[in-house]
């Protein structure tokens, strides 16, 4: 049974004088933290604002997916000269209108998709899907780990995350039963800050954790412990806190306890993978109306060195990886049909893969990678950046001679999100992204 992690830990026993204790060391350990005088994850300041009805979904590709060989510069003879076609033994995708394991064609721009993303390839030619082939940032490290860090927080002095610091700075639009939430075991780094963001496995059985204790023993305990006194409790800023925020915590668990379980409308079919399976529920959380405006969704496994693979066979691994990707987004947008208008799906890796293939069928960690916008406020297309796409893979348009440089800056693709869907003012943008100077990509309508 899935359960309220930002609690989970707080309850073991039912009796009254337990739920006391511990919510109390819950709530001073919040405070010492400095999260508690912030508001908790349901924020629900009423705020007429541009942001309202709105909702970013931010899918990241942990591992560093190959951009190269998912948005294919196949009009580019030195792609093949570095990756030889899969027909010769290599990993590079064969041209459009090739045969089986062609790439699909976004014509006239000299790209062409991975064939195991069809599914994205429909929302490209109905102008809903902006591809980014060259999107990262200037000095990677290409560790995995701190490259995401540094896409996370947005810069890598920052220790809190960007979209923390969104919901932070910018007030929600309206009522809110759930303002954010991370839909997997973990919440993304992020989301971590200063206001508390839940992690959500299960919508179907979310609940409080009760480890064996009925939920009416739980509850009635719990509003036993709220309805003390608040005045007793003046000496203590814990005690005070969990006066303050307990029973709004409860009415929103409530909430979302009661959008139980529900059937993808409009034909969507997910894959049948975690991924699958946790785009599902979130689009169930949208549909349900509970005000979220931010969520993430982790997806793995792209962390390619030996044995890539290439066209659209599901043993390949990169091809596994890109259609389980590919069909849950486009079952998610499917299975929301015209509250896309009011959605945008933002997917991202920490970087990409080297140009040349190594001699083990794989590649190695580079730098620029793909990423994708999707929405019906999204302007449909390829954007190379200011600086273009290089117009041939040789060494020397490479960085080091091996690795795609970024043409597009990822902090510029989140300050379009943040002004163009979100509305977020010039102070409120500075606050998210303190000292960048926004040069907007034009990825809206």
């Amino acid at each position: 049974m899935d359960h309220c992690h930002c609690c989970s830990s707080a309850f073991q026993q039912v009796s009254r004088r337990t739920v006391l204790k511990r919510a109390l060391g819950l709530a001073a350990t919040a405070l010492a933290a400095n999260m508690f005088p912030l508001e908790l994850f349901f924020q629900s300041r009423a705020h007429a604002a541009s942001n309202a009805g709105k909702t970013l979904v931010v899918v990241f590709q942990r591992g560093g997916n190959d951009g190269l060989n998912t948005i294919v510069p196949y009009s580019d003879p030195q792609y093949y000269a570095m990756r030889p076609r899969s027909t010769n033994g290599g990993i590079g995708i064969l041209p459009p209108g090739s045969g089986d394991g062609s790439g699909l064609d976004l014509t006239g721009t000299g790209f062409a998709m991975h064939p195991s993303i069809l599914p994205l390839h429909g929302l490209y030619t109905s102008n809903r899907l902006a591809v980014l082939p060259a999107a990262g940032f200037a000095g990677s490290t290409q560790s995995h780990f701190t490259d995401q860090d540094t896409i996370e927080h947005g810069f890598p002095e920052q220790r809190d995350g960007w979209l923390n610091r969104y919901l932070a700075a910018v007030p929600a639009a309206g009522t809110s039963t759930i303002r954010a939430a991370a839909i997997g075991d973990d919440v993304a780094k992020s989301l971590r800050g200063t206001v508390l963001v839940p992690s959500l496995t299960d919508v179907s059985s979310f609940s409080f954790a009760r480890l064996g204790a009925s939920k009416a023993a739980l509850d009635a305990n719990l509003r036993a412990m709220y309805a003390q006194d608040p005045a007793s409790s003046t000496a203590n800023p814990a005690r005070s806190a969990v006066h303050a925020l307990g029973p709004e915590l409860m009415s929103r668990v409530a909430a979302i306890e009661g959008i139980g379980a529900a059937a993808p409308q409009n034909g969507a079919t997910y894959p049948n993978s975690t991924f699958g399976r946790e785009m599902r529920d979130l689009a169930h959380i949208i549909r349900s109306g509970l005000g979220l405006e931010v969520a993430t969704v982790d997806i793995g496994g792209w962390d390619t060195h030996d044995d890539q693979g290439a066209g659209g066979a599901a043993a390949n691994r990169q091809a596994g990886r890109l259609a389980d990707f590919s069909g849950g987004i486009r079952a998610f947008v499917d299975d929301l049909g015209p509250l896309m208008n009011h959605v945008v799906v933002m997917t991202c890796t920490e970087f990409g893969r080297t140009v040349r293939q190594n001699a083990s069928g794989g590649t190695d960690h580079g730098k620029a990678s793909a990423w994708f916008l999707v929405g019906g406020s999204v302007k449909g297309g390829v954007y190379k950046g200011a600086a273009g796409w290089p117009s041939s893979l040789t060494e020397a348009n490479l960085d080091e001679g091996r690795y795609i440089r970024p043409t597009v800056e990822f902090r510029d693709i989140f300050a379009d999100v943040l002004v163009k869907h979100f509305g977020v003012s010039t102070s409120e943008l500075g606050a998210v992204l303190p000292g960048h100077v926004h040069a907007p990509a034009g990825l809206f309508i």
